[in-house]
């Protein structure tokens, strides 16, 4: 209840901003004002309604499925448009003042107003269409090259994130990313967490697709959060099903390659966790050890237990700017490569979305990871 409590607050929030500023000056009918706000009520409130449709089942796949897309886009419309607004009001105030009251700067002259309303929604509308078109586009992949005396050969592992399998995302765009995934030939597929985001019953076309995916040393997975939202015991069944290893609070040891992977799952109730006593057994002390953990935000006291690579996600790389801040600041990590202490930890931004269809200055992508011996 405090989600569905906190999105109503939020949304009629932001929804009476955005209706006074297109509308609320201007001499139209009241009707208008009224369907403005509501319109934009509704997109703003799209994830707690789609909450309580999904839990109560109200529509079928179909109907389901064409409001999911659509809502979403809307909301990340909204999003998008409401901060545009925030930001231009405060740059025209600020030129506004700054020029000494200028009638040609007025934001109080209506007319003007009207005009830079119409830009501004334009522009939003640009770009949710840039969004939405990087958000479902195919990932792209990005190379890190690590090197290490633990090892004798040359070692690639592909690291794949936060697909968000879905009922409303086509299983076709699943199946691309594999095709993608296979031909890196990689010889260990790292896949750390929010691979599920549905309950597998309505994934079945989704996780054969998955099931493809094929690397030397086979495909190791940790949960994420959206796996336990999901349910837990499902996810990991099915997924072992499929033939991946999942690591939770344990690890494997692949002895040709004088390598240990090990997982910590992001359960969201015990994410203050440290002490896990099974994380290491079947490890030889010589061994490159990788964590793959779902969310970043304890690295370092994971790094410090040993680990020469840790392997997250979560953040989306903040999926739709200007979230990079807010997840900056409560994960630590954003994206990309951080070292720590003797070790690296690598944050990718995640081949899917959660959410609004929508990806802005955080392109999707996949990590093909190679590991080189120093000679």
């Amino acid at each position: 209840m405090f989600f569905f409590y906190a999105s109503l607050i939020i949304a009629i929030a932001c929804s009476i901003i955005t209706e006074r500023t297109l509308v609320g000056y201007n001499d139209v009918h009241w009707s208008i004002k009224l369907g403005t706000f509501l319109l934009f009520l509704a997109m703003w409130f799209t994830p707690a309604t789609l909450s309580v449709i999904r839990r109560r089942m109200w529509f079928n796949d179909v109907l389901y499925n064409f409001y999911a897309d659509f809502g979403y886009i809307c909301f990340g419309f909204a999003f998008i448009l409401f901060v545009l607004i925030f930001v231009r009001d405060g740059l025209w105030f600020s030129a506004y003042y700054l020029s000494g009251r200028k009638a040609v700067l007025d934001p109080f002259n209506i007319g003007l107003l009207t005009k830079m309303n119409i830009a501004t929604v334009a522009l939003a509308v640009i770009i949710s269409a840039y969004g939405f078109y990087q958000a479902v586009k195919l990932p792209q992949v990005k190379h890190l090259t690590l090197y290490s005396s633990k090892i004798n050969n040359e070692i690639t592992v592909l690291q794949i994130n936060d697909l968000h399998l879905h009922r409303n995302k086509p299983v076709k765009d699943f199946a691309a990313i594999v095709n993608l995934a296979n031909s890196l030939n990689p010889d260990i597929i790292a896949m750390p967490g929010d691979i599920i985001d549905d309950s597998v019953g309505q994934l079945v076309p989704h996780l054969e697709a998955l099931s493809n995916l094929r690397a030397k040393y086979g495909v190791f997975v940790s949960p994420g959060n959206h796996e336990y939202y999901n349910g837990l015991i499902p996810s990991v069944w099915q997924m072992e099903q499929i033939g991946f290893r999942v690591l939770s609070e344990n690890g494997y040891r692949i002895d040709d390659l004088n390598l240990y992977i090990a997982g910590i799952p992001d359960n969201p109730m015990l994410r203050k966790m440290k002490e896990y006593p099974n994380l290491f057994d079947g490890s030889l002390p010589y061994d490159y050890k990788i964590l793959l953990a779902h969310n970043p935000t304890l690295s370092k006291e994971y790094m410090a237990l040993g680990f020469d690579l840790q392997l997250s996600a979560h953040t989306h790389g903040g999926q739709i700017f200007p979230f990079h801040i807010m997840v900056k600041l409560v994960n630590h990590y954003l994206s990309g490569e951080y070292k720590i202490g003797k070790g690296t930890l690598y944050i990718s931004n995640g081949a899917g979305y959660w959410g609004p269809p929508m990806r802005i200055l955080a392109p999707s992508d996949i990590t093909l990871i190679t590991i080189k011996p120093i000679e």
